[in-house]
């Protein structure tokens, strides 16, 4: 079983566990998060649908025509300070309202009209109180006047509105309710006989137990690239659907916030109304169960597209929202050349599962009608290294550089058929798409036309105002060095001292320039090391970054 089609991250497994974890928002603690007063909190109560009426349908859905569907789109109308409690004190009014829709496994808010005073905050919290997404303010509003929550776990969610002394309510109306059916708050227990079968394998909705953990040992080489890699929540008509992307970065390195994804996750009926981006769901322990949170953006537009029918299956978003620093983002380098790809990995989430990492054995180009394509082939039996399944679709394949060269469209690979072959569109094909600005990527990663095949990643705290020194600098003068390592010459394993703590970045050139390796460390009083891993004999350009000073020196491999 698999994606011949879509990326569907089931959601909201990414909620259990969670305290406080939500889009972006202003911070603040709701104040009436408590039992005894949701007790008294008057209620809207849904009639909710028959989850199981939409499950058998996607069983017998033809896959590959768009996204995983996880929701149902219900019209209500809402408002909250018409028909909340309201409780009044010395710092202002507050409206509590519950919302229900009966048998949901997560709901999300979607609000008509959305202005709050100056002051004014917003919360929303689920039955537990465990789960909290705020506050949000008047700054907030889409420019279109709405706003929309992302899913909250369980089938009665909490509104809290707080309005300051003195200030008029404004207006907040809900006009729609997202009804998830799809039982993504599954337990080990009920997928797995034992315990030992899930490790590595599938937590949330992933059919196959093969997969492995992004924190598994498999992922050390692509620590960066695997915080670029998102789920995508899709609203449209009468659903809503997921999808997998990846931040990429462009030519200007100015971390524009742009997703590249599936071409098919935005292919469904009815008018597209908004788009919901996670980032960071994933364990905190190679074997584990539950991961560190997750974090959203709400908000996204659509640069460019290029279709699966006789295009490369790509699509661009732009996140309507600069990614905060605290989800520590990395902008994922691409390579657009023609040439015969490498095989890297693929970062994903099977089934909505946390997201997994798998190494291809190969990756070869795409012939025919599947030109646009470049098609991997997976490890078998014990050699296993994962595959992909549906909800890996718009998920990005790196080549050995670390740099994209491809997204998820479609393919046959799975737990129980390793021998399968997954299509990848082609950053080659997607660059210059049918020539416009709507179907080619080129105009929005290389918009200065500077005409680069490729582009290296770059970290969340990258600062482009940093002088750099280029390896050829260092090498021709060796007193500008201020970083001294040792042992040197070296088998990988760098030692030094530097008077700065706390988080670094590095990288490491060549001498012809080409950064062949990244990364992050903890600068502690104790610990100031790198592994620079199995590189090639020779010398080496060392750049060490702190959030203060940048640190330069040379490194010989032997």
């Amino acid at each position: 079983m698999k994606k011949v089609f879509v990326s569907a991250f089931i959601a909201m497994a990414m909620f259990v566990a969670n305290n406080v974890v939500a889009q972006v928002s202003h911070g603040g603690e709701p104040l009436f998060n408590s039992s005894k007063v949701k007790a008294g909190v008057p209620e809207l109560n849904h009639p909710g649908i028959d989850n199981q009426r939409f499950l058998d349908e996607d069983l017998n859905a033809v896959k590959g025509a768009g996204p995983m569907r996880i929701g149902v789109m219900q019209d209500t109308r809402l408002d909250i300070v018409g028909e909340s409690k309201t409780v009044k004190d010395a710092k202002g009014t507050h409206y509590l309202m519950a919302v229900e829709s009966e048998n949901a496994t997560f709901m999300s808010l979607h609000f008509s009209q959305f202005e709050l005073p100056e002051g004014a905050t917003l919360f929303f919290y689920d039955q537990s109180g465990d789960f909290v997404l705020g506050s949000f303010n008047g700054s907030d509003v889409m420019d279109d006047g709405t706003f929309y929550t992302q899913a909250i776990p369980g089938s009665r969610v909490f509104v809290e509105y707080n309005v300051p002394a003195g200030q008029e309510p404004g207006s907040l109306v809900i006009d729609r309710i997202c009804h998830g059916y799809k039982d993504i708050f599954v337990s080990i227990a009920s997928n797995y006989e034992a315990i030992e079968e899930s490790l590595k394998g599938g937590h949330g909705q992933a059919e196959g137990d093969c997969h492995i953990n992004v924190v598994c040992d498999e992922g050390d080489d692509w620590r960066d690239q695997i915080r670029s890699v998102v789920a995508i929540e899709i609203f449209a008509g009468g659903f809503s659907y997921m999808c997998s992307g990846a931040v990429i970065n462009n030519a200007r390195q100015d971390k524009t916030p742009y997703v590249l994804s599936a071409f098919h996750c935005q292919d469904v009926e009815g008018t597209l109304q908004g788009f919901t981006t996670y980032f960071l769901y994933q364990t905190s322990s190679c074997n584990g169960t539950i991961g560190p949170g997750n974090k959203s953006v709400t908000g996204a537009d659509i640069k460019a597209k290029y279709s699966y029918n006789g295009g490369s299956d790509f699509l661009l978003l732009k996140l309507r929202q600069a990614i905060p620093d605290a989800y520590k983002p990395f902008y994922a380098g691409w390579d657009k050349s023609n040439i015969a790809p490498t095989a890297g990995a693929c970062i994903h989430h099977p089934g909505g599962d946390y997201k997994k990492i798998s190494i291809p054995k190969s990756v070869t180009k795409g012939t025919g009608s599947y030109s646009k394509f470049l098609i991997t082939n997976w490890y078998t039996g014990a050699q296993n290294k994962g595959v992909t399944e549906q909800g890996s679709s718009g998920s990005p394949l790196f080549n050995a550089d670390k740099r994209i060269i491809g997204q998820l469209y479609a393919g046959s690979s799975a737990c129980d058929y390793m021998n399968g072959q997954d299509l990848y569109g082609r950053v080659y094909s997607s660059w210059n798409g049918q020539g416009t600005e709507a179907t080619a990527l080129k105009f929005w990663l290389d918009p200065d036309d500077t005409g680069i095949n490729n582009l290296d990643g770059i970290n969340y705290d990258y600062d482009p105002n940093v002088a750099i020194v280029t390896p050829e600098e260092a090498i021709s003068n060796r007193n500008a060095c201020n970083l001294q390592v040792y042992p040197n010459p070296s088998n990988g394993t760098v030692h030094f001292d530097v008077d700065a703590l706390g988080s670094a970045n590095y990288k490491l050139f060549d001498l012809s320039g080409r950064c062949v390796k990244e990364g992050s460390t903890v600068l502690t009083a104790t610990s100031q090391a790198i592994d620079l891993g199995r590189q090639p004999q020779g010398s080496y350009v060392l750049q060490l970054h702190t959030s203060s000073r940048s640190f330069t020196g040379i490194v010989i491999i032997k």
